[in-house]
């Protein structure tokens, strides 16, 4: 009788503490990895508790592990298509190759599986199992990283704000382009809904627009309903570093960032750093430009922590390989 007990009582701490971090700061990506342990101890104090029907832990680790080769194989197919549709519909870029190539490394790997496992010389099953574990760590970060932006999203639903802040994303020649029309649109909806003091439209001039992205913005933001006295905007920024540094001139008070949905956990993330007293929102995105957006997001947050991701993939990778070619040869 103690040992469940002691389960139950490392489960609800597990519980508190993540909740609390959350409440306290929801910017931190971290929160994510104490929201799984905490998902985690409690489904294995559930089995505890139902000892007699299995650990639902176990089960769900067994037909995750069943299932894996088919829904990598469905992903990998998935993504292929969509980077072909986003090639198709974007300009050619790495950054809008990204679900292309993560499609196409997903289907080398399921396809390589049975010739390299059964008749491999052990130099290439080593570098299989050494490609698949680098897989699996970055598909892990990448499940915590998008089901955080969820959660996350829910998290500043009712929050209260004195202004908010549309990011530019460029404009064709001096006209706004879809993607940004989505941002302004929901900002305008956004301060009419938190009833809000000021709305910034924060963009400089790029060397192929007419116009500064900011002053595009504004006067699209007038012509679809935003009061004038309350529109300003912010001309100088080139970076989203810039956008909300230079925006933060222009307010005080707590605010609300206004990004494209693919953008808004790391824009949150950027603003507590910078010491900007804001939550973000997403605006919607046209669905084919989506999963390629977000690949972006996530390697761009790799590369910030590069050096931490770096040490826990050598942890992760290399072990079991280097053991496979030492006792094997």
């Amino acid at each position: 009788m103690l040992l469940p007990l002691v389960a139950l009582a490392i489960a609800v701490l597990c519980c508190w503490a993540a909740a609390r971090r959350v409440r306290r700061e929801p910017r931190r990506l971290s929160n994510a990895y104490w929201l799984l342990a905490a998902l985690v101890v409690t489904v294995g104090v559930l089995g505890v508790f139902s000892a007699d029907t299995g650990n639902p832990l176990f089960a769900l680790l067994f037909v995750a592990a069943l299932f894996s080769p088919l829904f990598a194989l469905v992903l990998g197919v998935f993504l292929v298509l969509n980077g072909v549709t986003m090639l198709r519909r974007e300009r050619v870029s790495a950054g809008n190759s990204l679900s292309l190539l993560a499609g196409l490394g997903v289907l080398s790997l399921v396809a390589a599986a049975l010739p390299v496992i059964l008749s491999g010389p052990t130099w290439l099953k080593a570098l299989w199992l050494l490609g698949s574990l680098v897989a699996v760590y970055l598909a892990f970060q990448f499940t915590a990283f998008l089901g955080y932006a969820w959660v996350y999203g829910l998290l500043t639903r009712r929050r209260s704000a004195d202004w908010v802040v549309v990011l530019g994303s460029g404009l064709i020649g001096d006209r706004v382009t879809p993607l940004l029309a989505s941002r302004v649109g929901t900002g305008i909806a956004e301060f009419f809904r938190r009833g809000a003091r000021l709305l910034v439209l924060s963009g400089g001039q790029g060397a192929d627009e007419q116009v500064a992205e900011g002053e595009a913005m504004a006067r699209w933001a007038v012509e679809h309903g935003a009061p004038p006295t309350a529109v300003r905007a912010e001309t100088a920024s080139r970076t989203t570093r810039e956008n909300l540094l230079f925006s933060r001139e222009l307010v005080q008070g707590p605010g609300l960032i206004v990004t494209s949905n693919y953008h808004v956990l790391r824009a949150a993330m950027l603003a507590r750093r910078l010491g900007v007293d804001a939550q973000a929102v997403g605006a919607p995105t046209a669905g084919y430009f989506w999963p390629s957006a977000v690949l972006r997001e996530f390697v761009a947050i790799l590369r910030e922590h590069r050096a931490v991701h770096l040490v826990l993939l050598a942890l992760t990778a290399l072990p079991l390989p280097a053991v496979l070619v030492a006792v094997v040869g």
